[in-house]
């Protein structure tokens, strides 16, 4: 073949120019003179038989030409870039450039009425505009087939078997893309107009039939690839431009707690997700807000009833947690800002802010439980008691300082344990199982040995009673020993040293030495003031049982043998040798005794304080009178010195805890990382922290300072902020 057949100029070339000239002239002609004074439903009816005469009218010519496709432009597109069109393809093309274009705003706006009239509830008939949409992309597909060299009688259905939205082009430009900006204007004016009639509860129910009426049409009238696009279009205009209104009304519901409305306003908006992060937030600041008001009201009680403190959380939690499981069906990130708010104001509250420490909110939860699991709290079944601490565990996972809860926790379940005032060995058991879901194994670790230890301690008073009965005969009354080991429990011997009554005395040496020899290598150091005593009296009408600890017992017992003593004797029969602090406390003791009415200084009814003992021969009075309205008398009570150094020895043993735990942190990061870079060390070390408190980055800088100097890890000389383990 030369290339003058095959140049622009060729006579294969001028043939197919001239037939597409034709077919232009003959569309404008037809056009012209029958298609432009048409409109609505009857320019549709004609636009498609228009089509299907100009398709039938173009495959015959096509057929004519066959010679011209099969030796001449299918050659010359291979050697051209370009497209080059069949005969078929040329009248296709031409159809589209001027038969669609001529009349694509009338026929638009026919499309366009028949759909709005539908829209807008009148009766409409779907079959031309379905019939226009399907020629359309008839022709884009056709136009796509003819363009590789197809013929015109098996185009369609392979390319709707390879892909259905192929061939797209024509329809998306002349008609889809004008009838989604018609859309968008006839649902804006919609929108406005309903709204300023209608509240915004009826506009959020119209918006959700839109959306499924739009669902809908689409189908009916148009090609399935505009239904997204469509619903997009829908959801741009009636929600996301209309956010401000339907936002200012979510928080009225949101305040007033609707939960039917919130619903129906949360399964509109979340239909749009750019939109969605406004409504978190103001979840989230919801039950910040809430749970402080609710804590707000009486803190001066809340503080001195935890069961108070702890009622307020779970109303708190039971009010708004439908919120996220009805309303927002429980969807994770409502969930998580619902987690947030909560977590804000458990841990910064009225009741914090009044003790001037975020560990207040961990002290009043372990004030809680120990309430609960205390014998005589509300006498709860078991079945209740267990409902009760798994409430419990709802609030305790939202307190920061865990470590604080966990100190304060095993203060009160060594009270309860020492002293038998459990409620309940199952619920106890429950409850450490519940903490270890939570916080872990090694969190419950001292609290399970605590447990153990009572357990042996059962099992060796039992070994003592049968050892050598002999020298237990001259004893007239129980005596029973708790050996509880000390990295476990949070006991204080005390610095004032306790000399036992002579009643004691041989029981205690007994013991010592049986444990001695049983353990070789254990030494015993006796915590008196855990200790308690039972004592009965002989000296009333109606024989009492006073509950006692050691050194009131030390104090009682004196009375044995005479009704008046000097205060210097009393104070030197019980210890000896006392500092100023360890003598000001003895006195708080002897007061407890005195304002219970069992011993007086001068009159029963007097009021004393410790001020009122000055002298070292102030005589106490054993009250011959005493008339206590129970048979079981609890002197036992915990004084102000007592309570201030359990709590100074608790905030001690956090701040020592914290570091030893940072320092562990850091430990076992740098030895499963070797080397690390300052502030990779930082951020995993913090990351590890959270679950039990959260430290401050000045914290973990001064341990790792602190380990540098231990030689645990050392610095880089090259690199200052580059950390390796040392093995």
């Amino acid at each position: 073949m030369s290339s003058s057949t095959l140049s622009p100029d060729g006579p294969p070339a001028k043939l197919s120019g001239r037939i597409a000239q034709f077919v232009r002239q003959h569309l404008t002609d037809v056009f012209q003179a029958d298609m432009q004074s048409r409109c609505g439903n009857d320019l549709l009816t004609q636009y498609c038989r228009k089509w299907e005469n100009f398709r039938f009218s173009a495959k015959v010519v096509h057929g004519f030409c066959i010679y011209l496709n099969e030796h001449f432009l299918r050659r010359k597109s291979e050697f051209r870039e370009q497209e080059i069109y069949p005969v078929y393809g040329v009248c296709l093309k031409e159809w589209r450039d001027g038969g669609v274009a001529a009349v694509q705003d009338q026929v638009l706006r026919a499309v366009a009425d028949v759909i709005n009239a539908d829209r807008d509830g009148y009766p409409t008939s779907s079959l031309t505009v379905h019939t226009v949409v399907g020629y359309l992309v008839d022709l884009g597909l056709s136009l796509n087939f003819s363009a590789q060299g197809g013929t015109p009688s098996s185009h369609s259905a392979k390319k709707k078997e390879e892909n259905p939205n192929q061939g797209l082009q024509v329809y998306q430009k002349y008609l889809e893309a004008p009838f989604l900006a018609d859309t968008r204007v006839y649902y804006d004016n919609e929108s406005r107009v309903f709204l300023a009639n209608n509240s915004v509860a009826n506009y959020v129910v119209k918006v959700q039939s839109r959306l499924k009426e739009e669902e809908d049409r689409c189908m009916k009238y148009l090609h399935a690839s505009t239904c997204n696009k469509l619903i997009k279009t829908v959801e741009d205009v009636m929600i996301t431009q209309q956010m401000v209104r339907l936002r200012a009304e979510f928080m009225i519901y949101l305040a007033g707690e609707k939960v039917e409305d919130l619903k129906a306003m949360y399964a509109l908006i979340s239909r749009v997700p750019q939109c969605m992060d406004e409504l978190y937030n103001a979840v989230q600041t919801h039950i910040r807000q809430k749970g402080l008001e609710a804590l707000a009201k009486n803190p001066t009680a809340m503080t001195e009833d935890p069961r108070l403190y702890l009622d307020a959380i779970l109303e708190v939690y039971d009010q708004c947690d439908p919120l996220i499981t009805e309303s927002f069906r429980g969807e994770k990130e409502f969930r998580t800002a619902f987690d947030k708010g909560f977590h804000e104001f458990v841990n910064d509250n009225a009741i914090t802010q009044l003790a001037k420490t975020s560990k207040k909110s961990s002290e009043q939860f372990a004030r809680y439980s120990d309430v609960m699991l205390k014998k005589g709290a509300k006498n709860l079944s078991e079945l209740d008691l267990e409902n009760t601490l798994t409430r419990f565990m709802i609030a305790f996972k939202y307190i920061d300082d865990k470590d604080v809860f966990q100190r304060y926790y095993q203060q009160c379940l060594c009270r309860r344990l020492i002293s038998s005032l459990s409620a309940s060995d199952d619920a106890e058991a429950s409850m450490i199982t519940k903490l270890k879901a939570v916080a872990g194994w090694e969190y419950v670790l001292k609290l399970q040995r605590m447990f153990q230890d009572i357990t042996l301690s059962t099992e060796m008073n039992n070994s003592f009673k049968s050892h050598d009965p002999s020298r237990r005969n001259d004893w007239k009354f129980e005596f029973h020993v708790q050996v509880l080991a000390s990295g476990a429990w949070p006991l204080n011997p005390g610095s004032m040293g306790l000399q036992p009554p002579v009643e004691l005395e041989r029981p205690l040496t007994v013991f010592n030495e049986f444990y001695t020899n049983k353990f070789s290598g254990r030494k015993l150091t006796w915590v008196y003031p855990n200790s308690r005593c039972e004592i009965a009296t002989n000296c009333y009408k109606v024989k009492h049982f006073f509950m006692a600890s050691a050194t009131q017992a030390a104090i009682i017992l004196q009375f044995n043998d005479r009704d008046i003593i000097t205060y210097g004797e009393i104070r030197d029969a019980v210890s000896g040798n006392m500092s100023p602090p360890d003598e000001s406390l003895f006195k708080q003791i002897l007061v407890l005794l005195l304002k219970s009415h069992l011993l007086m200084i001068n009159d029963e009814n007097e009021k004393v304080d410790e001020k009122d003992i000055t002298s070292n021969d102030l005589e106490i009075k054993l009250n011959l009178n005493f008339k206590p309205k129970t048979v079981r008398v609890n002197l036992n009570q915990q004084i102000r010195a007592e309570q201030k150094q359990n709590e100074d020895t608790a905030n001690k043993g956090i701040e020592d805890d914290r570091t030893a735990t940072i320092q562990a942190a850091i430990v076992r990061t740098m030895k499963m990382r070797k080397e690390m870079r300052h502030q990779a060390l930082i951020g995993e070390t913090l990351d590890q922290l959270s679950r039990l408190f959260k430290p401050n980055v000045a914290a973990v800088k001064k341990n790792i300072e602190t380990l540098i100097e231990k030689e645990y890890i050392k610095r880089s000389e090259e690199e200052r902020d580059l950390y390796t383990y040392v093995a």
